[in-house]
């Protein structure tokens, strides 16, 4: 059986990330392919580092939506050495504290609605 984490745990709160593959076609960037993933906050801390990925030409931390969150960034992207692939990876910080707020108030009424249940199978 695998372990119950409680829902005030870090561990809990996961972030949609998003990452965006591209390619240049004469000066234009042109998307490939996106992948979606739910990522926790340790990884979206590797992902959003400042030091970027060996072997690029050159990386850009952002922050995409200024107004709905307090991180310091939310996009990083990366070119590769030749110039013609780039990657975007974006995290959702506002969609995952909604859904972090949501297994809050999931796990507290499952919780009593259980001691609601006890009680009544006490008497």
């Amino acid at each position: 059986m695998a372990k119950k984490v409680p829902y005030y745990s870090n561990d809990r709160k996961l972030f949609p990330m998003t990452k965006t593959e591209y390619v240049r076609r004469g000066g234009r960037w042109f998307p490939v392919s996106r992948e979606r993933e739910m990522i926790s906050r340790k990884q979206a801390g590797y992902v959003l580092d400042k030091h970027g990925l060996p072997f690029e030409r050159s990386h850009r931390l952002e922050k995409r939506d200024r107004y709905r969150h307090n991180e310091p960034y939310d996009t990083f992207s990366s070119i590769s050495p030749d110039g013609q692939k780039k990657s975007e990876w974006y995290v959702d910080w506002n969609t995952g504290h909604e859904n972090y707020i949501r297994a809050a108030r999931r796990s507290y009424a499952a919780k009593l609605g259980w001691q609601r249940r006890k009680r009544k199978n006490a008497r």
